[in-house]
């Protein structure tokens, strides 16, 4: 019996070393592409994402806030990505609505792509010549299968108002 014991004690040692593998910080991005940039938006503020959507125009906002939809009993306040980043409006496919601590906004874009880990360290930070012309761009980093460059959207700008 004294054997039986030694080998479980050895097995526990073993079992404990294998769990000091390094722990990488991931997070899921949905990437998303508007004038044929790709960005990223983290996954942990999308609410839905919606593909056919009528929106009520209000007056005397903003040209990027294209309206208003109620999105089961809420109202939720539309942007155009494409003005939103200075750029010329374009044909949109679908609307991303983002929640916060219960606050939503849309974002319309051209095309949603796929869903990928990104790892934070592989985040850069922005080139300072391009921050002005992407001010809703917190980094950037290359997608996991070669196929271009992410642009990380910063959600909590568009919460936050700092249009």
């Amino acid at each position: 019996m004294s054997q039986e014991n030694g080998l479980f004690a050895r097995v526990d040692e073993q079992s404990e070393r294998v769990d000091e593998t390094p722990q990488v910080d991931t997070e899921k991005y949905l990437v998303v592409s508007s004038a044929n940039v790709l960005y990223g938006v983290n996954t942990r503020y999308i609410e839905t994402i919606l593909t056919e959507i009528s929106i009520t125009w209000l007056p005397m906002l903003p040209p990027h806030i294209r309206g208003v939809i109620n999105l089961r009993g809420a109202v939720v306040p539309i942007l155009d990505f494409r003005l939103l980043l200075g750029q010329e409006p374009g044909e949109k496919s679908c609307t991303i609505v983002l929640d916060s601590g219960g606050v939503q906004i849309g974002i319309m874009v051209d095309e949603v792509d796929q869903t990928v880990d990104i790892e934070q360290e592989r985040i850069l930070p922005v080139p300072s010549q391009t921050a002005g012309d992407n001010k809703l761009v917190s980094g950037m980093c290359t997608l996991p299968n070669q196929n271009g460059t992410l642009m990380v959207l910063d959600c909590s700008l568009l919460f936050n108002g700092q249009l």
